[in-house]
């Protein structure tokens, strides 16, 4: 996805603002880091999705229908290996399962009690962000001291996902 701008596509907001409501309600009551990292994976998996769809989305717009769309057009689709890294099919994919994976993730986040065990749901958190922002590969069996310094190193490389900063603004969910 190309942010050269920093500024997200007016055309696709009221779709990533709909197809977030349908799979995750709300992001209000979510960290604003944590949000607007979630805002951007929904928005990079439309802006990767759109171009394969033939009819308008808006009023409808649900990822298993637009999952069952994609899988029906683009025959290659969901073939993701590493001979297969530059297809835009295999980035399609990738984004896909991001995307799939975020509600069940946000499900478990909202099963822990902020407020009786936040070291928890602090740390639900920070694991969600390595995966989805840092692309950090088996976060979950490191300790938060490993996952800090991939961040750091990544960041310093510039292998950090591209976001556009503060896309939750323009997002009412």
């Amino acid at each position: 996805m190309t942010t050269d701008k920093l500024t997200p596509d007016e055309d696709l907001l009221p779709l990533c603002e709909e197809l977030m409501r349908s799979e995750i309600t709300t992001i209000k009551d979510l960290p604003r880091e944590f949000a607007n990292t979630l805002a951007n994976e929904y928005y990079r998996f439309l802006v990767l999705a759109v171009p394969h769809i033939k009819h308008p989305l808006a009023g409808r717009i649900t990822l298993s229908m637009i999952k069952e769309y994609l899988l029906n057009e683009t025959l290659e689709f969901g073939v993701v290996d590493a001979g297969t890294k530059s297809d835009p099919e295999s980035e399609l994919a990738r984004a896909l399962a991001g995307v799939e994976a975020i509600a069940q993730c946000i499900e478990v986040l909202r099963g822990i009690d902020k407020n009786k065990d936040p070291i928890q749901y602090r740390s639900t958190i920070e694991l969600i962000i390595d995966h989805l922002k840092y692309d950090i590969r088996d976060a979950g069996g490191k300790l938060l001291i490993k996952r800090l310094f991939e961040r750091a190193v990544k960041k310093s490389k510039k292998q950090v996902k591209e976001q556009i900063p503060d896309l939750i603004d323009y997002i009412d969910i």
